[in-house]
């Protein structure tokens, strides 16, 4: 019935102005409660719109145009129309095409990817960075399969499970990205200046717990205390409610000051502290040298890192005299209605910044960008063309 129902909305709008009358690739994901269907739907897809090629994923919500389905059986479509050699669908059984291949215009022909991933799959991280290198541009964007079933189900013309596969883009093909974080940072940015394991032993030369706690603003008296409970009672429980994270980027990398979310900064988890040691643990392998930013999940900031990054999709755009075709937007589990406040809301934003446009996607375990995997991210990606008159 969702099937249905979605292949209908979308004959609604073949051939209406923006929307093509064809395709040949299609975008589909799927909600858990429809997994152990994935075969069916996706012969059903095949035989109803005559498309062979189909990528895609299961998702713990699926994002269409300007709506979230949440924790319900539904599907999200959209139908491509790319040239012929524009593309390819790549798995585990289907390499995508080999560094410096060209399609028969001349275009590159692995310049861009669509990835998606099974959170089982061991080296995940190095495998991403691996498929990175395979891509001209290193542009990659996606995610990790979200939803409570086993296995979870891709999409790559044919249902399957685990590693990577999606859809690999040439050059031909238009794509602009931008990663929003949705932190706020607690102050300045700072140097790992010792650290082991996932330990962050010393910022800026002076013990990172000290370091926190005066981006925190406690009280002076209390920071040197090594009573953790004392330090607990006072940490300011309005700016720690929803959490402590830290923000990380390589030392080789610009500087963009305490903007997490501006930068390329990875997000994680702050998951302890040391009153002996005066030093704090992070769920990640931070290096020597690299920069760190205090943080914490805001609403707020959430939303004024999306319309910036809407923002500057659109400036681009515009600047280079193009429009939108299409989108996919994949988003972090952990955001969507629990931060945003309502179901809708966050794609509801993209909608309201950058106007009506075929968007899919889904909520995932953990988002892909360039060549890393992300967390508590969103990640919006959009096909471009030419401003038609």
């Amino acid at each position: 019935m969702a099937t249905e129902l979605a292949l209908a909305q979308v004959d609604g709008r073949r051939g209406t102005p923006g929307w093509s009358p064809g395709g040949n690739l299609g975008l589909v994901y799927l909600t858990a409660g429809l997994a152990p269907h994935a075969t069916e739907i996706v012969d059903l897809l095949v035989q109803r719109t005559g498309i062979e090629h189909w990528a895609g994923t299961c998702g713990h919500t699926v994002v269409a145009t300007g709506v979230e389905y949440d924790e319900e059986p539904a599907i999200a479509l959209m139908l491509c129309d790319l040239p012929d050699d524009g593309f390819q669908v790549f798995s585990g059984a289907t390499p995508p095409p080999p560094a410096g291949a060209r399609t028969r215009g001349g275009a590159v022909a692995a310049q861009s990817a669509l990835v998606h991933a099974d959170p089982g799959t061991p080296d995940l991280a190095e495998l991403v960075e691996d498929m990175a290198v395979k891509v001209g541009s290193g542009l990659l964007f996606g995610g990790i399969s979200s939803g409570r079933v086993m296995p979870l189900p891709q999409v790559a013309d044919r249902v399957l499970s685990g590693g990577l596969s999606g859809v690999v883009f040439s050059s031909d093909v238009d794509l602009r990205m931008r990663v929003t974080q949705g932190c706020s940072p607690l102050a300045g940015e700072h140097v790992i200046s010792a650290c082991s394991s996932n330990l962050i032993r010393t910022l800026d030369g002076r013990p990172a717990l000290d370091v926190l706690l005066a981006d925190l603003g406690v009280d002076e008296e209390v920071r040197t205390t090594r009573d953790g409970a004392a330090l607990m009672r006072a940490l300011p429980a309005e700016r720690v409610r929803a959490g402590l994270f830290v923000g990380l980027s390589g030392g080789d990398e610009p500087s963009r000051g305490a903007r997490p979310g501006f930068g390329d900064y990875l997000v994680r988890n702050l998951v302890g502290i040391d009153p002996h040691n005066r030093l704090v643990a992070v769920a990640a392998l931070p290096q020597e040298g690299d920069r760190a930013v205090f943080c914490t999940r805001d609403a707020r900031a959430a939303r004024a890192d999306l319309v910036r990054a809407c923002t500057e999709l659109r400036e681009e755009l515009e600047t280079d005299g193009l429009e939108i075709r299409g989108g996919v937007y994949v988003s972090c589990v952990a955001r969507g209605r629990s931060l945003f406040g309502a179901a809708g809301a966050e794609v509801g934003l993209v909608q309201a910044q950058l106007g009506e446009f075929p968007l899919v996607g889904f909520f995932a375990n953990g988002e892909i960008a360039q060549h890393r995997l992300y967390g508590y991210t969103g990640v919006l990606t959009l096909f471009a063309g030419p401003r038609e008159a």
